[in-house]
Parts: C-alpha cells; structure tokens; sequence
C-alpha cells in the first residue's frame, strides 16, 4: 500500500482518545487521574496496566509494554503500522492521504501482493487435497502416527502437494494468476525439460508473517529415497525471506505477552505444532531452516523478554542451541534452556510421557549457561584437559549476554561450578568482549557468509549451509603459572626441579587456570631450544590451551640460581592457589543452592585458609 503523508499521521493520532480506543477492548476502571486495566500482553490477577488521558499514552508496569494508541492496536490486533492507522482512521472517520510512490515502488507492491495470493490459493489447494484426496493417504497416516488429528491439520492449514501441477496452474488462471506468477512464488520452477512442481510429494506448511499473510512454505519429504533434503522451503520472493519468518509466531505474539514475555523456541514445525496443540504452551516458536538468524532474534525482541529454548537432547540439538542462544543474548533476551530426556524432542516427549513432562520441562528451564555447562561437564568427564578449554568456551558464552548485570551474575555462577578464581574469569569475559569491540570498530565490513538457497527439484545436490569455524577463545593463564611455564619451557634444570616438586605443585595446578599446561609440560618435557620438540608439545595441547601459550618462547635461558628460583616460584604458587580456593568458595556461598549448613562449613573452611594465606 502507498505511504501516508506524515500530516494524515498527525491527523489521525490528534483525533484519536486512547482511553475511549482501549475501552472498546479492555475494562478500565478510574484511578486517580488516569485509567487501570488487568494488562491483555500477559497473565496478572492485580491490575497494573495504566492508561494516562493527559498524555495519550499507556504503560503496564508489570510486563513493560508501553505505548500510544496506534501501539496498542497493533499489538493487541496483530497489526502492521500502516494498518493500524487505517483502521483507527475509519473509526474517526478520517480520509487516508497516501504520497504518489514511483512507478518501481508500486510495481513491487501490486507483485508481492499477487504472490499472496497466489500462496493463499496454493495453501487452500494443498488442504483440500491433504484432507480428501486418497493418494494423500499415506500423508494423512504420517500425521496420525505423529499424534495429530484433523483439528490440528485445520488449525495450521497443513497440505499434500502432489508430484503434478496442472491443477494448481488451472485454479490460479481461473484467479487471472499466470504460470509467470506462480514461478514467481516459488510454486513452479523451471527446468530443462519444462515447468515442475517446486514441491513434490511434500507435507506442507503454510508460512504465515505476522499478520497472518501466506507469505510463503516448508514442505516436508514424505519417502526419504525420493529427495535426499528433509525438507524444501520457498525461495526469496518478493514477499519471503527465511531469515526473516518465525515459523507460529502470528499464532503466539498474543500469548507470548500472556506467559511474561516469555518465548518458546524451538528447532522444527512439527515441534511447534505439538507445543500448542498438545501441550497448550503457544508461545512457541521456530526458524526456518537449520540458521536462527540476526534478524529473527530483533523481530523476537519486540514480542519477548526472555526465551526458552527447547530443542533436542542429542548433540545437533546442543550444537543449534548455542548459535541461537548467541543471536538471542546478542539481541538482549534473557535466554534459558529447557533440558528434555536424552533422545527426545518436543513433539516425541509428549508422545513417550505427555504433555505434562513437557510443560514440566518448559517450566523448570533454567538460564542457558547453567544448563550448559551441566552438559558439558557430563560429555567430558575423564578428560584431562575438559576444565582449561571450557572454561574459556563458557566465558565466550558469557560474553554474549548484553546486559552487564546479568553477564555478571552468570560469571559468578559460571565461577563456582567450575571451582575457579570469580575475578580471573570476569577478566577473561571482559577481554573478549573488548576484542569483540575492537575488531567490529576496526573493520569497515564484514562479508557475510552467503545463505545458499534451496537447491531446485531435479538437482541431485541437498540444500547446504555453510558453517563458520567456532572461534577458539585461548585459555587466560594465571601469571604465576605463565612464569613457571616460560622458565620450564626455556630451561632443562627448572624442568627437572619442577618435576622433583611435583607434589608440592599440585595445588596450583588445580585451583590456577592454566595448570593443566603446566602438568602437560612436565609430563612431555619438550627440550628447551628444539622447535620440533615444541610443536610436538603444542599439538597435544587443546586449540584453547594451545593458543593461551602461542606467544611464549621455548628459546634456551640461561640462570644463574635455579634452584633459588624454583623456590620462589614454587611458593609464589603455593600462596595464589590458596587465595583462589579463599575466592572459588566466596563465590560458593553466593549461590541460591547453598544450605544453611553447607554455608557455614564454607565459611569454617574460607576463615581456616585466610588464616594459613596470613600466615
């Protein structure tokens, strides 16, 4: 539609009264000189949506929504900005002026509003023939074996696209919609021998934005030797870009508001599917595709505070989590994790132990670090080196959270579950996040990384997605142990010392970050001065460690009292481990999991080494 002029804007929010609007849809009562209501955006038993006359605005202090009437239309109702000053404009009955749009504008508009159409004629084809044609049967029984009924199929328009196309291509020119529209839409392509259905034997889910528009699809495979891509989705059209759709968010923007803010995220459409039809959570959401985007995390941000993901337990699942938790955090959500069964997924849970261990699941989800870590602790038990690199990889996790209070309350969590030092990890997260600053600020661009489209029909290749290296976060080494790693690393008789005092060492190599190199180094013992024998060091290393000691020289050093100087060290350690442990069990009691009487044996055992540190 053409843009209306800014005076019509004014016009029409000058003529409109937000309490006599917000009356037609809520039950305001008088307070004082403004107006209370029971808030529609989430669920609350005391009224503390407040309504202010004098200036037009509207504010719950519960969920924090705010705003002026134009806002509260398009929330309640779903609607886009223009659409909710039009319909304001017919209730005050008040012409809509609209500026002239050049001529490539209105060409856009009039297309994308033919590809709508097109997609809805296709969304009702693909029904009726779902629900009635008999070579959909096996569709139909695909969807019963997976717990959904008839209802459901209706709630969310679910479809069987069939391996012909003329009958669809006679409906739409029935609708004066061409063949040339049709490709357009992404519903027929055309190859070498002709034009073909886009999808072929397909479950399909009709892609709604938030306005409720068939802007697009996602069609299921139903015969996994048929196409070897799971699943299909509209190109880029006019009217839809995948990393711009939430699968079920016209559905849940109303009850994200009802749940607190609160969205449920998911990795699939069946999942959502299963969440509000079978287990009343609809809040729930999914991307399209294997990438959350940056742009799904924003278009999130205006409806939520906080997210829950609930993906599957398996390690693709654990995999996915975390580059949709980095778009979130990034995005300033409050991100947590639903932990669900080893081997289940939303919809296969409800299946093996009902809704309610869903609900259950969703409800108990703790913060995303929390439960990451709980995981990772668990996979890399037995390892030597587990505690250096996830440290670093828990800290680059940490770094995401933008806000500063809450990264904070992370870091000290983080901190007691993995017994190191609170401040040395806060000063790690700190310096990836000025890394992270210095080389956005330094660089003029970023070329991003190319989203290959879906892959045509009779095209042998699956649809792929290319996967950036995960970043490898060195591990901070506590300076006292990056002392005693250079000396050890340039000198055969500190090696030696150091290893005849290994006893005394196993403290520091415990409770300092960076200890684990040092116990590798004294293991290996690679000669001082031989870069073979270095790099061999090097590769037995993790990438994290290896990277926390890339600056350090094993060049031969000659000093004068080794023995005098291993002691120093030797004691210098001795004194840091047992402030770090002093600091490892404040941070202990900081946590809500403590007891009464477990903290007053951290505060025995924090007074008992203070004393020995005095000492």
């Amino acid at each position: 539609m053409a843009r209306i002029k800014e005076e019509c804007i004014a016009r029409i929010k000058d003529s409109t009264d937000i309490v006599e609007l917000l009356g037609r849809y809520l039950q305001l009562r008088r307070s004082g000189n403004g107006w209370t209501a029971c808030c529609p955006f989430h669920n609350e038993k005391t009224p503390s949506f407040h309504v202010n006359p004098a200036r037009q605005i509207f504010k719950c202090f519960g969920c924090g929504v705010g705003g002026d009437a134009v806002k509260f239309l398009m929330m309640f109702e779903n609607l886009d900005y223009p659409t909710a000053l039009r319909r304001i404009a017919d209730m005050n009955g008040i012409a809509v002026i609209e500026e002239e749009e050049n001529p490539e504008m209105a060409r856009m508009r009039r297309m994308r509003s033919r590809v709508i159409e097109a997609n809805q004629l296709a969304a009702d084809y693909y029904h009726r023939m779902l629900c009635r044609n008999q070579a959909a049967a096996h569709v139909r029984a695909y969807l019963k074996k997976r717990g959904f009924n008839i209802d459901a199929a209706k709630a969310w328009q679910l479809g069987w696209a069939p391996p012909f196309f003329e009958e669809l291509q006679q409906l739409a020119a029935n609708k004066n919609l061409d063949a040339k529209l049709l490709t357009e839409a992404y519903l027929l392509g055309n190859g070498r021998s002709g034009k073909y259905p886009v999808f072929r034997d397909r479950l399909m889910f009709p892609i709604h934005n938030v306005r409720g528009e068939v802007v697009g699809f996602s069609g299921r495979v139903m015969q996994d030797d048929q196409d070897p891509r799971k699943y299909v989705n509209t190109a880029e059209t006019v009217a839809f870009r995948k990393g711009e759709q939430l699968f079920g968010l016209h559905k849940a923007t109303g009850h994200i508001g009802k749940a607190d803010m609160t969205v449920v995220v998911c990795e699939g459409q069946l999942d959502v599917i299963a969440c509000h039809e079978k287990a009343d959570i609809r809040n729930a959401v999914a991307g399209l595709g294997t990438a959350f985007t940056d742009e799904h995390a924003l278009i999130l941000r205006k409806y939520a505070k906080k997210a829950i993901l609930c993906y599957d337990s398996d390690n693709a699942g654990i995999k996915a989590s975390e580059k949709t938790y980095r778009k979130l955090a990034q995005a300033g959500l409050e991100v947590h994790m639903a932990t669900l069964p080893a081997g289940e997924d939303p919809d296969s849970l409800i299946s093996t132990q009902g809704a309610d261990a869903l609900r259950q699941a969703v409800a108990e989800a703790r913060p995303y670090l929390e439960a990451r870590i709980g995981y990772e602790l668990q996979m890399g038990a037995g390892r030597t080196d587990t505690r250096a690199s996830l440290i670093a990889r828990m800290a680059d996790l940490a770094a995401e959270i933008k806000d500063s209070n809450r990264r904070d309350v992370a870091v000290v969590d983080l901190a007691t579950r993995l017994n190191t030092g609170m401040d040395e990890l806060r000063s790690t997260v700190n310096d990836i996040i000025r890394t992270r600053k210095h080389t956005a600020s330094t660089s003029h661009h970023r070329t991003p990384q190319p989203e290959w489209a879906n892959v045509p029909p009779d095209s042998n290749d699956a649809e792929k997605e290319i996967e950036p290296a995960a970043p490898v976060v060195p591990v901070r080494l506590h300076p006292t142990i990056r002392g005693l790693i250079s000396m050890a690393a340039g000198n055969e008789e500190i090696q030696h010392l150091l290893v005849e005092r290994i006893e005394d060492l196993q403290e520091p190599i415990r409770y300092l970050t960076g200890g684990e190199i040092l116990q590798r180094m004294l293991e290996t013992l690679p000669a001082p001065g031989n870069n073979a024998d270095w790099q061999r060091f090097l590769s037995r290393l993790s990438p994290e460690q290896a990277a926390g000691i890339q600056n350090l020289s094993n060049a031969n050093i000659e000093l004068s009292n080794p023995q005098e100087v291993v002691e120093q060290a030797c004691a210098r350690a001795a004194r840091d481990s047992v402030s770090a442990r002093i600091d490892i069990l404040r941070a202990r009691i900081r946590g809500n999991d403590v007891s009464n009487q477990e903290a007053l044996q951290i505060l025995a055992e924090t007074t008992a080494l203070q004393q020995l540190l005095n000492n």
